[in-house]
């Protein structure tokens, strides 16, 4: 019954979420939005988890809106669906990088994340790119 009543009426943790996705990725990302907001904001609309993220784990939400952002680019850029060939990736592929790069640089920004641990998911997803399609 929550559950129904949650999509009827999404909790202001989802909404806020939500809005941040949208604000993001308006601002960001180019030819990518159209794959990745659905994508984003469908993970976003999990009530319980994003209820639990930000209540339970104290995570803001728009620091877990890019978290979100850059978890999905990171799987799609590991999928080797957005590459011309191995190690090379199509239009879209590189504005994914792109964006992941930006939501990288608004995280640390905003002292969600370490340089070393921007460092660490920069090399990781660049092992991705190179490894896959």
């Amino acid at each position: 019954m929550r559950k129904l009543f949650w999509k009827l009426f999404p909790p202001y943790e989802v909404r806020l979420t939500i809005e941040a996705v949208n604000a993001f990725l308006d601002e960001s990302a180019g030819p990518s939005k159209s794959i990745l907001e659905p994508e984003v904001v469908s993970i976003a609309k999990d009530a319980e988890k994003t209820i639990y993220s930000v209540r339970i784990d104290r995570i803001k939400p728009d620091e877990l809106a890019l978290l979100l952002v850059t978890n999905v680019i990171g799987r799609h850029l590991s999928s080797g669906q957005h590459h011309t060939y191995r190690g090379v990736l199509n239009g879209t592929g590189k504005d994914m990088l792109r964006v992941w790069h930006t939501a990288q640089k608004a995280m640390l920004e905003r002292d969600f994340v370490t340089e070393l641990e921007v460092e660490k998911d920069s090399h990781w997803v660049m092992e991705q790119v190179k490894s896959a399609g």
